[in-house]
């Protein structure tokens, strides 16, 4: 070979190698160029779906199941009493002001429904012989209290109006949450504001008007679901009387706090179901639940609960459900999927979990500062319109209880 025609072939080889090199430097400066739209991969819950008007509602009958026979008779006794709503006293034979108070107890956190006793001083009574006169104290009667009642059940009836027409309990569970945070305001002092009646209709309710109103929603479309009362932690507010829910979903129970899910001063959309079906060692992180009813806590007359199931699966933990789960750094694919999604909707933030199995703080260490949050973002932007661009001005919050890392997202 000629010097000319070696000159030539070695220009062609030189050409090559760097047309080679630039191919490679596009390709691993851009791994997304030639990369399929990501798409998030789903849970399979193989949850049953019910259609909204073949749901039966329950009655329930969760607190009054677990008392003694004479307790569940005066359980009943006072069924019928309210059940008419007729007012006046009654007698009671064989029966303690401590026997009646577990019965009341049992009967009011069983029936939601029943909004028109004093929530203050439910009743007054008086012993005679060994027998006990009860009176209810109604804050509603006659005409008034039949219209009230009417009310509630339109209301309650209202609620479902824009419900899914085939959910599963857990798609229903998570629009009850939602109505209640949309349409009722944290108020105290206002009228029934401890009651169902307070939280639907008034639109205004504390601790214990939510958790009611959510169990009768959860009761009238066929889900099962009880009350349980403790203290609580908020802010600068420590053990604070505070009533949440138990909710069955699947066989299995989970915690349910709406009034805690209801922040006026949410920053972000997901602290709507910071504590939506969560399990007994989560929700202990910041309530205490009364212990279970014995006759030595009825007698004593401290604070107990009627109905503790335990809670012990995260299975339906909706965060775990409703998010992208970081559970390894290098497979980015949920990830970007859900900051595309986030951005076409022009949400104002895209939320993550990060699994249990990471170090949390670590882990959101290394997604802010080296740039893995930076890299999935122009991903995601990759694959939107450029309309919906995701800017580089983005922020990023962790909720560490939660181990939910929160990316506040900016549009150019």
């Amino acid at each position: 070979m000629d010097s000319s025609s070696f000159r030539k072939t070695m220009a062609l080889a030189t050409a090559a190698a760097l047309i080679l090199s630039a191919v490679l430097l596009l390709l691993f400066s851009d791994p997304y160029r030639f990369r399929a739209e990501p798409v998030r991969s789903k849970q399979e819950l193989s949850l049953k779906k019910t259609a909204l008007k073949d749901r039966k509602p329950i009655r329930p009958t969760l607190c009054r199941d677990r008392l003694s026979d004479n307790l569940a008779l005066i359980y009943d006794e006072i069924d019928g009493q309210l059940e008419n709503s007729v007012g006046g006293s009654f007698w009671l034979s064989n029966a303690s002001k401590a026997d009646f108070a577990c019965a009341w107890k049992a009967y009011s956190d069983d029936h939601p429904e029943v909004f028109w006793i004093s929530s203050e001083t439910p009743y007054s009574y008086y012993e005679m012989d060994g027998e006990l006169e009860i009176e209810f104290n109604y804050v509603l009667n006659g005409e008034e209290l039949e219209g009230a009642k009417n009310e509630l059940n339109k209301a309650a009836e209202k609620a479902f109006a824009y419900a899914p027409d085939n959910p599963d309990d857990l798609e229903l569970e998570v629009f009850i949450n939602d109505y209640l945070v949309n349409h009722c305001e944290y108020k105290t002092g206002a009228e029934l504001c401890h009651t169902s009646y307070g939280a639907l209709v008034n639109g205004e309710a504390v601790c214990d008007g939510y958790s009611r109103a959510f169990q009768l929603l959860c009761r009238n479309a066929g889900i099962s679901c009880a009350v349980i009362e403790g203290t609580s932690d908020f802010n600068d507010d420590k053990n604070v009387g505070h009533m949440w829910n138990l909710v069955q979903l699947d066989g299995d129970w989970y915690h349910a706090d709406v009034t805690w899910n209801d922040i006026d001063k949410a920053k972000f959309f997901c602290e709507r179901y910071f504590f939506l079906n969560v399990d007994d060692k989560e929700i202990k992180q910041d309530h205490r639940i009364n212990p279970v009813y014995s006759p030595e806590k009825h007698q004593s007359g401290e604070p107990f609960n009627i109905f503790i199931p335990k809670c012990e699966t995260e299975r339906l933990r909706y965060l775990d459900i409703c998010f992208a789960t970081v559970s390894d750094l290098h497979k980015d694919d949920d990830m970007i999927a859900a900051l595309i999604a986030a951005a076409r909707n022009k949400d104002k933030s895209c939320n993550l979990v990060i699994a249990k199995t990471l170090p949390y703080k670590e882990t959101c260490n290394k997604l802010i500062h080296e740039n893995y949050l930076n890299d999935w973002i122009n991903a995601a932007n990759r694959y939107c319109d450029g309309t919906h661009q995701i800017g580089t001005d983005t922020k990023a919050y962790t909720y560490k209880n939660k181990n939910v890392l929160t990316i506040e997202l900016k549009y150019d």
